[in-house]
């Protein structure tokens, strides 16, 4: 057979230009969740409910009202009346009043009225009487509604392949069935020298290492391959298992026979009957690499050592792949970083998850505050039983979970849409930590979180008109080597439903409201209005709020609020004009908040900032913002603080 020369040799940046624009399009499909892990999601994930869906106890003990506790200690327990048992699953129906108690499992919803749970350890029995030797706090012991995941949230994003950990987090929020991308890639390995591993070699033959490599590369990127078997330098065969795989796959790898040698028989047939785009890259190893096309199926051609194989394969390959499924992760096990907050073990034996950005590490368990979940956790560390303290700045190494998505910026402090607009147009994966403004504050004084989404305001002062926004508490937290880059106003009001009379705040007295949280910029800019209307209309403040059932009480999301207006739980909300009008609620305005950006000044020269801080003056921006959310002519604008 006559022997055919590579053509003139394309460089690497060529043949990657090439791949780039070879079209490979994957089909959306539905898929069981038993069967999804590996998969790559083809449509964001957003909760419709609340994880857990109602507060619940975190220990054995008994459910009851903190301040009842308050006086008691080991010699001088106080006594409460039992009024029963709540199981886990119990759906009974027990309120809780002053003087009284209820044990309760773990897992078990708190009761209407309790505050807190006394752990079993810290109590007696006397017949209908439980004796309290140890005082409690408000909400001690007790996972409140929607403090692992909230409904609304996005949990996870198109791209992201499924693992062990995202399949906890779809069933925790119900999902059956998920929509994965589907891209079949048939895998074919040439050579009359090729033997399935498990047969017995004969003289001059190896076993075919690359179809099982290939096979595993294929599905680590989350794509599903086809193998083909082993096919002999025969000609006739060869051509028949090409035209089978391509009317069946998106994309053929083959390995082997791409050589200029008389035996190298596939790169002739793509000649014949399909297209050479390039045979030959200018690379060690792997330089005759063959990428073609056939009946439009792309087709690239990998040499047959095992070992030039997979490294064009990871070069050239994968990124095809990871792209065309958008799913851009690295294929690594181990990294290297740095600490980047101070961290006491156990004095056990530990492995840590941990969450990776730019090379820092923090601990991705949730009660750390430092990473919102362990579905965000890149990995673990092994901490020795020996190590008490960890500080920040301490090289450790991370073992990878699996491929790692890297996020670019650790964002902390209230939630809103818009952060997942700015994610979006950037282009860079945030992690996000929803810690309401006042934990938003207190994540850049740490130094854990890179930028933090604030909305506190404060009272101005006599010589001034209106509402300062953050700037009051960066001065009276002390930080220092801070940046405040304004960012968008939002409309802030009464959420209640159509039907309601409700007009404005001076309707309230009587009506039963849903307040936001403490340490939320909400709660905060309700109290300001009202202090406001009461001035005007010269009223006592105290008997104003408290002629409004329900003004206490503190809802961690604007989801939760909305929920307690549609089901009647309550006459109105506090919340933003989006959320109102997503769940067909009637909004009435009584302000506009701003909605800063606090950047730790050391990390404003980033990469991943500096593109955040073009996004957010971006008309793209400005355009795709929600209902309620405009930006105006501070946007953009920044405010050092040494």
């Amino acid at each position: 057979m006559k022997r055919k020369e590579f053509r003139k040799l394309v460089s690497v940046e060529k043949a990657r230009e090439i791949i780039n624009s070879l079209q490979i399009l994957p089909k959306k499909e539905g898929e069981s969740l038993e069967n999804a892990c590996g998969k790559i999601l083809a449509e964001d994930i957003v909760t419709e409910i609340n994880v857990p869906p109602f507060s619940r106890s975190t220990m054995d003990g008994y459910a009851v009202k903190a301040e009842d506790t308050y006086a008691c200690s080991e010699t001088e327990p106080v006594r409460l009346r039992m009024l029963g048992n709540i199981p886990a699953g119990s759906d009974e129906q027990i309120t809780v009043l002053g003087g009284e108690a209820v044990e309760i499992a773990t897992g078990a919803p708190i009761p209407e009225g309790a505050n807190s749970v006394v752990m079993v350890e810290y109590s007696s029995e006397e017949e209908d009487t439980v004796l309290i030797y140890r005082p409690v706090t408000v909400g001690e012991n007790i996972m409140k509604a929607g403090s692992d995941i909230l409904k609304g949230e996005r949990v996870l994003r198109k791209g992201r392949k499924l693992g062990t950990r995202e399949i906890g987090v779809l069933a925790s929020v119900g999902k059956k069935e998920v929509s994965i991308l589907k891209l079949h890639v048939g895998i074919i390995s040439t050579g009359d020298e090729l033997v399935l591993p498990g047969e017995i070699l004969g003289k001059g033959q190896v076993y075919d290492a690359n179809s099982y490599t290939l096979y595993a590369g294929v599905q680590e990127c989350g794509a599903f391959p086809l193998l083909y078997g082993v096919v002999k330098d025969n000609e006739t065969v060869m051509r028949k298992t090409l035209e089978t795989a391509v009317s069946e796959c998106t994309l053929i790898l083959t390995s082997g026979s791409t050589s200029s040698g008389a035996g190298d028989i596939m790169y002739r047939l793509i000649d014949e009957i399909g297209e050479t785009l390039a045979h030959g890259v200018n690379i060690k190893p792997g330089k005759p690499m063959v990428i073609g096309r056939i009946k439009g199926i792309p087709i690239i051609g990998l040499p047959g050592n095992p070992t030039s194989a997979l490294m064009i394969f990871n070069e050239f390959v994968a990124p095809l792949l990871r792209k065309a499924l958008e799913a851009d992760t690295e294929l690594k096990k181990i990294e290297k970083g740095i600490m980047g907050t101070d961290l006491r073990s156990e004095g056990r034996q530990q492995l840590l998850p941990v969450g990776l950005i730019r090379g820092r590490v923090y601990p991705a368990d949730r009660g750390s505050g430092a990473i919102t979940s362990l579905s965000e956790a890149d990995g673990f560390i092994e901490i020795p039983s020996k190590v008490e303290f960890i500080e920040a700045g301490t090289p450790v190494e991370v073992t990878l979970f699996d491929e790692v998505a890297k996020p670019g910026l650790l964002i902390a402090g209230g939630f809103c849409p818009g952060i997942d607009v700015l994610e979006d147009l950037s282009g860079i994966l945030f992690r996000t930590l929803y810690t309401g403004s006042s934990g938003g504050f207190s994540s850049i004084a740490s130094k854990i979180a890179d930028v933090a989404g604030v909305n506190m305001p404060f009272p101005s002062s006599k010589e001034q008109s209106g509402i300062l926004y953050n700037i009051p508490a960066i001065k009276n937290m002390g930080l220092s080597g801070v940046v405040l880059i304004k960012g968008y106003r939002r409309d802030v009001g009464l959420i209640v439903r159509q039907e309601s009379t409700i007009s404005g705040l001076s309707d309230l007295p009587g009506k039963r409201l849903i307040n936001r949280n403490m340490g939320s910029g909400t709660r905060a800019l309700l109290e300001l209005e009202i202090a406001e209307l009461i001035n005007e209309k010269g009223i006592n403040k105290k008997e104003f709020t408290d002629s409004i059932p329900g003004y206490f009480s503190g809802a961690k999301s604007e989801v939760a609020i909305c929920e307690a207006v549609l089901s009647g739980k309550a006459d109105a909300g506090i919340g933003k004009r989006n959320c109102a009008e997503k769940n067909k609620l009637k909004f009435i305005k009584f302000a506009e908040e701003e909605y800063d950006f606090l950047v730790r000044k050391e990390v404003l020269g980033t990469h991943e900032v500096r593109r955040f801080l073009e996004t957010l003056n971006s008309k793209e921006f400005t355009s795709r913002l929600p209902i309620g959310l405009q930006v105006y002519e501070r946007t953009g604008e920044m405010l050092p603080f040494e």
